[in-house]
């Protein structure tokens, strides 16, 4: 009963898949292919080759999202959608399984059908969402939030440390580096985004579960943190007269952490927060920090705690300062709510699962998603895989190409349920 799964996905060809994109990876820093990167565009060109080679018509959005259309056997105006859809870029050092084993199930999922000969009422749109993982320009999810009509003016004004404006570099990969201030002009004809993604935690592995479906991807908010002192002399300013920024950041990071503890272990849905980077300057072994500069990356499923912990946040550093007699500024560098999958489809992944012999749990995320973009102009969902040991954005992150099949497999019956008028 639980091998069923194989009738709709090869874990062979998903390993073939996932060892081609590998490959295209900077050589002393696997597995590294970031968006604009010579790299990505080599993984875009094998992958468009990929759409083509299975019949799917192929182009690049102006959002910069390389899109590959298996055509409804008869159309309608405009016709109906089905996405499936995630990213080949990654983080530095990042892994081999985040985004591309989604690509690779709308693939498997397109192999089904060529192979049985099956026609859709619907078109099924396989994406590659342009630049997903946090990149140089502070800022992620390019592609599905240009196609959410999210990505605008100021974000695309962006310049890197090298004066690369991010609107430059999306016209390159295809986009018209343009602001989208409304969804794409279809968006009303899609019926289901659906996104396959290796868990990123371990509690599918640790419980031995199959599938989980997502209920929801968290709110990010991330925050520009300054801290300013006075620098000088190591060894000539007395310890009495010191305003070290490190010092009052170091404060500032272990009431972050803190706070966010008890606020989780009284909050039954997600809740992290993070100082991720920190910069200190002048940062000379013999001068004291006279600035640092940290990114508070903060994620909540609740808003109510979210708002909780910035208001307790405000009042500790107002005291923090006054005791280190350093200023403290905290500014929104980019704030996103939380998206709720779809009901309709979380019932659907759940018993496509159930009905090809595979255990599933519901399971939130706490990572972002391309669908959380995708959720605010179409129905979207998600399934997740687990991944050994809860491992990813480093090198040793695995999932086997077993579990990337069913997945795959669940997002197939799926798309065969909403042909079948279940939607």
């Amino acid at each position: 009963m639980a091998e069923q799964f194989y009738q709709y996905s090869d874990p062979d060809r998903i390993t073939g898949a996932v060892d081609a994109l590998s490959a295209m990876t900077e050589h002393d820093r696997p597995f590294t292919r970031l968006v604009f990167s010579d790299e990505y565009k080599a993984a875009r060109a094998w992958l468009q080759l990929q759409f083509e080679e299975i019949g799917l018509e192929c182009r690049t959005d102006a959002g910069g999202n390389l899109i590959g259309t298996r055509k409804a056997a008869s159309s309608g105006e405009p016709p109906r959608k089905v996405i499936i859809g995630s990213h080949i870029d990654t983080v530095a050092a990042g892994g081999r399984f985040d985004g591309i084993a989604g690509v690779i199930a709308g693939l498997e999922t397109v192999h089904y059908l060529n192979q049985n000969n099956i026609t859709l009422p619907f078109d099924i749109e396989i994406i590659d969402f342009l630049g997903e993982e946090l990149n140089v320009w502070g800022t992620s999810c390019l592609g599905s939030r240009h196609m959410a009509g999210l990505l605008n003016d100021d974000l695309l004004a962006r310049k890197d440390q090298d004066g690369r404006q991010l609107s430059d570099e999306v016209h390159k990969a295809g986009g018209t580096g343009i602001a989208a201030t409304a969804p794409r002009q279809d968006a009303e004809s899609i019926i289901a985004c659906l996104e396959l993604h290796i868990e990123q935690s371990n509690r599918l592995e640790r419980e031995g579960i199959d599938i989980g479906v997502v209920i929801d991807i968290p709110g990010i908010s991330r925050y520009a943190i300054t801290v300013t002192g006075s620098a000088g002399h190591s060894g000539t300013t007395r310890m009495q007269e010191r305003k070290d920024a490190l010092v009052t950041a170091s404060h500032i990071v272990t009431t972050i952490r803190d706070f966010a503890l008890e606020i989780s272990s009284q909050d039954n849905r997600h809740f992290v927060a993070t100082i991720g980077r920190i910069e200190v300057y002048p940062n000379g072994a013999a001068i004291i920090p006279g600035q640092v500069s940290m990114i508070l990356d903060l994620r909540a499923s609740n808003a109510v705690s979210r708002d909780r912990f910035l208001s307790s946040l405000q009042l500790a550093f107002a005291e923090i300062s006054s005791r280190e007699t350093c200023e403290i500024g905290m500014d929104p560098i980019s704030a996103a709510s939380v998206a709720l999958m779809d009901d309709t489809l979380r019932t659907h992944l759940a018993n496509s699962s159930e009905e090809l012999g595979l255990s599933h749990i519901s399971i939130a995320s706490g990572a972002g998603h391309d669908m959380a973009h995708m959720s605010r102009i179409a129905p979207a969902a998600m399934v997740f895989i687990p991944c050994k040991d809860g491992l990813s954005h480093c090198p040793d992150e695995f999932a086997t190409p077993e579990a990337i099949a069913r997945g795959s497999a669940v997002l197939t019956h799926t798309v065969l349920k909403l042909a079948g008028g279940d939607i």
